[in-house]
């Protein structure tokens, strides 16, 4: 039973941040450049822009480096390709959206991916000043 009295146990409990798993071998795809039609402002959509998408995904290599074996494993040119249609496909108004999108794709395709790790960068984002990068970056698991 609940004790009103103690402050702890009104306390809100904070969800735990994203870790790697316990075999934290990860492969990424960095940089990936995109031209899209991403943007909650008309402009955008219109005219389109440069998108950048960083992929990182942790699953077990042991298998595929014991065998030498590229089936064993998770192959960068398909998630390559996986990112490409999802960003280059379907505009979305938010970065957060398409950032979900991409990682969802991710895990359903490739059952061996335990957690994937998604950055989008919006380099031209109408920002009225100066900036170097704006961007989200989401972790998802399994």
């Amino acid at each position: 039973m609940m004790d009103p009295s103690d402050p702890d146990a009104l306390a809100i409990p904070q969800a735990a941040p994203a870790a790697a798993p316990a075999r934290s071998d990860r492969i990424f795809l960095r940089g990936l450049q995109f031209f899209a039609y991403h943007g909650a402002k008309t402009a955008e959509q219109a005219i389109g822009q440069r998108f950048v998408v960083d992929v990182d995904w942790w699953h077990d290599t042991r298998p595929a480096a014991w065998a030498d074996d590229i089936a064993l494993t998770v192959s960068y040119q398909d998630v390559y390709e996986h990112v490409q249609a999802v960003v280059e496909d379907d505009p979305v108004q938010l970065i957060e959206t398409l950032a979900e999108r991409i990682a969802m794709r991710v895990l359903d395709h490739f059952p061996l991916i335990e957690q994937v790790r998604v950055v989008v960068h919006k380099p031209g984002a109408p920002i009225t000043g100066v900036f170097g990068d704006v961007g989200v970056e989401i972790f998802r698991t399994r």
